[in-house]
């Protein structure tokens, strides 16, 4: 049945209901009004008989009093006859009222002369007692002795009594009948309600139904697309990691002119695209509910600073004027989520820059409001671009919205940037504005709530920026801190090929305990390790042991701003997950004097491998090189730990155990990373560390984890038998 006949029956249904209820009402109406006038005569029929007893009483009242005082010339007796009088006159007028019935208008007429006649004897007996004593009072009683003794009050009282008590009946009999009445509508009434309620009951249940049907369809539609994007995004993401760091060491070449404008373009393509896939695994991860907000301490002046730094080149690229102003009310050390203000910033500055072809582009901070320990800052992003006209203003957070169909063919960008912008804003609580005038220049304002922190972060952020004076690349020695077996392998592995002394430490605690009883020249520090994290290790190193060595942060989340939040914490550099030789190299070589050495090929490495599914052992054998047995043995730990660690995936995700499922789930990155798993695992592995509650989607992503490496070790073990 379609929706729009559905609509009809529903409208037809509730008009038929709607007057078979009014008729109903109607009927029930009339009777309860049938019932309450039927009332209204009982209570009249119950004056009348009060009124009636009334008159007889007071007759009887009256010839009681006048005869004890002429038997006994006691003039009490005569207390209260006026009062008597006055009552049975009462009487009299109430009952000259009753129109209803012929026969009781006549026998009151009657009852009504009989009490005259009565009275106006008992006032001459009076009259006669005034003028000529008791005597003439008796004389005046034997006279009318018939009239004193008459019975006809009491016989027309009977009558008159009679005649209502039919009445009477009559009424009660429709009482009862509209009372019968009243109630069947009202259990009518009460059936149609409760029937009515049945239906409207059922159909919500069959609305309920369907829209859970749905809701799960568009959930796995969703998730579908949130897979395909991040697939696709870390597909694209590997090849131009490597065409953009390889165009870099070609632009370091001696190159002619014509191939340098070459190489630039490559790299600024590449870098363009690069940003691009960011872009769509952020919006990703936003729509999955996956973008988490963090708390953090962070130093907002060098936050500033470091972002200055990175959007300084594009200004003096285009001889833009980069000013930033900031509040010196504001406090320095704020909690909040640094990485996401950086993207913020970035994003606005860069938007900024993009579209101002001359004159300056500043970043105004200041306190919007401060009370306690909260503080509400104030960001401005202002240019005097090319500006947005007025009635485009409206939709320029929408995605993929742009202020003119021109600027993406002019300017470039997927018009992603600012809606990303806005949503990473609204989840800190925060709200953005714009303003602007077309030719003139644009102001975004961005208003996130912050918290004052109590701690304090000393701050290193320029502590050895250059190499070490004087250092021999034999005398130095570096701290690794990491608690992963393979990274520990792949490091140790690295080191001993270039003969770099090292140490290791599990966790931030052992990296503590061992630079207060030894001297290092560099520490490499994981962020997720047991006992003691990454970052509270950092900070502790710069807030309690006072060192100022330099401190690589080693992290398995290569997301923008990730190097902004290390840096808040003290750190002064860090390296994506699955490691690189030659970008580890280079970080080793710009904090201290090492110079990394050819790499020694002690065997080459196995030839002739057959294509494998889901292993790729690019990243293996190049860290290798060719050491057969260095690959043999990361290859042999593999297959070792991933059954191991399925199974404390399966157990933590069935005890329901959150924590425990996300530690072993950011392990495995770099567990899988030695066979080149990544690409297909870390859409799956972000959907169990930032699981939001639904249950079947995790389920799938453990299950999908699962048979990939399964799968995975199959061929591990097949390579390891080839080897």
């Amino acid at each position: 049945m379609s929706g729009k006949r559905i609509i009809f029956y529903i409208i037809g249904l509730f008009i038929a209901g709607t007057l078979i209820l009014g008729y109903i009402e109607f009927n029930s109406t009339r009777h309860v009004n049938a019932l309450v006038t039927s009332n209204k005569k009982l209570l009249d029929e119950y004056q009348i008989t009060r009124n009636l007893l009334d008159a007889a009483k007071g007759k009887v009242v009256i010839e009681r009093k006048i005869r004890g005082f002429i038997e006994s010339g006691d003039t009490t007796y005569l207390s209260g006859l006026e009062r008597e009088f006055k009552e049975i006159q009462n009487a009299q007028d109430f009952l000259r009222t009753i129109k209803d019935d012929p026969i009781s208008v006549a026998l009151i007429a009657e009852l009504n002369k009989t009490i005259n006649l009565k009275i106006e004897l008992f006032h001459s007996i009076l009259h006669a007692w005034r003028r000529h004593g008791v005597k003439a009072a008796e004389d005046t009683i034997n006279a009318n002795l018939p009239e004193w003794v008459s019975y006809d009050i009491e016989n027309n009282v009977r009558k008159i009594t009679e005649a209502r008590n039919r009445q009477l009946a009559a009424i009660t009999g429709s009482v009862q009948r509209s009372g019968q009445k009243a109630l069947q509508f009202s259990y009518i009434v009460m059936a149609l309600v409760l029937l009515a309620a049945a239906l409207v009951f059922w159909y919500i249940i069959y609305i309920i139904k369907k829209l859970i049907r749905s809701e799960q369809m568009l959930r796995e539609t969703a998730r579908v697309k949130e897979n395909f994007l991040a697939n696709m995004s870390h597909e694209i993401r590997t090849p131009m990691n490597a065409i953009v760091g390889f165009t870099q060491l070609l632009a370091q070449k001696k190159l002619d002119d014509d191939a340098k404008q070459y190489v630039q373009t490559i790299e600024q393509s590449g870098e363009n695209l690069l940003a691009i896939v960011n872009d769509i695994l952020d919006i990703s991860k936003i729509e999955a509910g996956m973008m988490r907000i963090e708390h953090v301490p962070f130093s907002l002046r060098g936050l500033i600073h470091s972002v200055e730094t990175m959007v300084m080149p594009r200004a003096k690229d285009k001889d833009i004027q980069l000013k930033t102003v900031i509040d010196k009310t504001i406090p320095d050390i704020l909690e909040g989520d640094p990485v996401r203000l950086t993207q913020i910033l970035n994003n606005l500055l860069g938007n900024a820059l993009k579209f101002t072809a001359a004159g300056s582009v500043t970043l105004k901070v200041a306190a919007e409001s401060m009370n306690d320990n909260n503080v509400k800052i104030k960001m401005q992003v202002i240019d005097t671009g090319i500006g947005i006209e007025a009635q485009k203003l409206k939709h320029i957070f929408g995605r993929f919205e742009q202020a003119d169909d021109t600027i993406t063919r002019q300017y470039g960008g997927t018009g992603l940037g600012l809606s990303i912008v806005r949503d990473l804003v609204e989840l800190q609580g925060g709200t953005i504005d714009v303003e602007s005038k077309a030719g003139i220049g644009t102001v975004f304002y961005v208003n996130i709530p912050y918290t004052v922190s109590t701690r304090q972060i000393i701050d290193h952020l320029a502590v050895a920026e250059s190499p070490l004076a004087g250092a021999a690349a034999s005398d130095i020695k570096v701290l690794v801190t990491e608690d992963n077996e393979f990274n520990q392998s792949l490091i140790s592995h690295i080191f001993k090929s270039w003969d770099l002394p090292f140490e290791m430490a599990n966790n931030g605690q052992e990296a503590i305990d061992k630079l207060e009883a030894n001297k290092y020249d560099l520490v490499l520090m994981d962020i997720q390790m047991p006992v003691m994290d990454g970052y509270t290790a950092s900070r502790k190193i710069r807030n309690e042991l006072r060192s100022a060595i330099p401190i690589i942060a080693m992290t398995a989340h290569a997301m923008p701003g990730e190097r902004e939040k290390c840096l808040s914490y003290g750190m002064n550099d860090y390296i994506a997950k699955p490691i690189k030789q030659e970008q580890l190299s280079l970080l080793i070589s710009k904090f201290t004097a090492f110079v990394q050495p050819g790499a020694k090929r002690e065997v080459t490495g196995v030839t002739g491998a057959p294509g494998y599914k889901y292993i790729k052992l690019d990243y293996l054998q190049e860290v290798s090189a060719g050491n057969t047995t260095y690959e043999k043995d990361a290859t042999q730990k593999f297959i070792k730990a991933i059954p191991l660690a399925m199974e404390s995936l399966s157990a933590s995700v069935k005890a329901g155990d959150e924590k425990k499922m996300r530690s072993i789930t950011h392990n495995l990155r770099t567990t899988v990373s030695i066979m080149g798993l990544n690409e297909a695992l870390d859409p799956l592995f972000d959907e169990v560390e930032y699981y939001k509650g639904d249950a079947q989607r995790l389920q799938h992503a453990v299950a999908k984890i699962q048979d990939i490496c399964n799968e995975a070790v199959k061929e591990a073990a097949l390579f390891h038998r080839m080897g």
